[in-house]
């Protein structure tokens, strides 16, 4: 929790499915920019490292949820989260990092990884959707499987021939999401809920 002195959390459901994320700290923001400096405050503290690729490089994935209540009941209204994905590494990124670096680099992966699994199995209708592959994907369930969820996604790629193959990738996936294929899922089993 970058807004909580770095404490570690957990992530876990509960008996309904629903995903819970156990010390995580909400902090209330009265005005617009009140709410910037708490992002801009975070953004601050997320680690950032020297690669072959990118000289300010994340190393990890950051999520921002912005949830709107009701003042008298505390009712939930509204949850907005904004992710921000650090960029997958090729084994020739790294291969003047560290152990911790590579670390780095292998969480990432493997979490990216998770989520274009999600998204695949998504747009398949497969039975089987593996969110608890990752923090990352179990976090974001709900912006998948809720028919109220509207998703966005905003690539960023590289006109270099380098990175032609991250790029095909990241649009790739953000067809799919234009497209609105998850969108049909959503409806889909929201249906076969009241079935």
């Amino acid at each position: 929790d970058l807004l909580n002195k770095r404490q570690r959390l957990k992530v876990l459901e509960d008996g309904k499915g629903e995903v819970v994320i156990t010390g995580l700290r909400e902090f209330e923001a009265n005005d617009p920019q009140h709410l910037l400096e708490y992002i801009e405050s975070a953004q601050k503290k997320r680690t950032t490292h020297a690669t072959e690729a990118n000289d300010t490089s994340s190393r990890s994935h950051a999520i921002c949820q912005i949830v709107l209540r009701d003042r008298e009941s505390s009712k939930l209204r509204g949850k907005m989260s904004l992710v921000d994905l650090a960029g997958s590494e090729r084994g020739s990124d790294t291969k003047s990092h560290n152990r911790q670096r590579r670390t780095e680099s292998s969480e990432i992966n493997t979490s990216l990884l998770a989520l274009k699994e999600c998204i695949r199995a998504l747009g398949s209708s497969s039975k089987h959707v593996p969110y608890r592959a990752s923090k990352l994907t179990l976090i974001l369930k709900d912006c998948f499987t809720s028919s109220l969820a509207q998703t966005t996604m905003i690539a960023t790629v590289s006109p270099g021939a380098s990175s032609a193959d991250h790029t095909i990738n990241s649009l790739r996936y953000a067809d799919r999401i234009k497209e609105k294929k998850l969108s049909n899922v959503k409806t889909r089993r929201k249906k076969d809920s009241r079935a």
